[in-house]
């Protein structure tokens, strides 16, 4: 049999009725409602998954480097990692108490950068912390951004 209501487009109140008792047993709690998924369990494998199917892999790296136990700055494979796009950044402020090493490590580091055609920037005003960007970066000077050239 058809209900009046629905002839004349109304709602059925009976209905209404069964819609506000289930409206008032809900949660306000957040996750998945029982019986009633609403939400995404991101906890799932299939969400891991999908996320790393869809972000791109990093193609560079930041390598920092220190002086090891015997005030050297281990500078073996960084001229073929600048060569690839990865940023160089050398922290020389452990040498502090001994000036003689820190400036050698300061040329070493400045000789690097002209032997790729790279510059050499300060990153702080004592000059103990040194970056040098690798190949396609750019380094807005003005406005202090770094950044991938295209």
């Amino acid at each position: 049999m058809v209900s009046i209501f629905s002839i004349l487009g109304l709602p059925n109140p009976k209905t209404l009725l069964k819609r506000n008792i289930e409206k008032n047993n809900l949660s306000t709690r957040p996750g998945p409602k029982a019986g009633n998924n609403k939400f995404h369990d991101l906890g799932e494998n299939r969400w891991s998954d999908r996320t790393e199917r869809i972000t791109q892999k990093p193609d560079r790296s930041v390598i920092y480097i220190t002086p090891d136990k015997l005030h050297r700055l281990p500078l073996d494979g960084v001229e073929h990692q600048l060569a690839l796009g990865d940023m160089a950044i050398f922290d020389i402020n452990s040498l502090n108490h001994i000036s003689h090493q820190q400036s050698i490590c300061a040329r070493k580091i400045r000789e690097l950068g002209e032997r790729t055609g790279l510059p050499v920037f300060s990153i702080n005003e004592k000059e103990t912390l040194l970056m040098i960007p690798g190949a396609k970066m750019r380094v807005d000077t003005k406005k202090h951004r770094l950044g991938i050239s295209k």
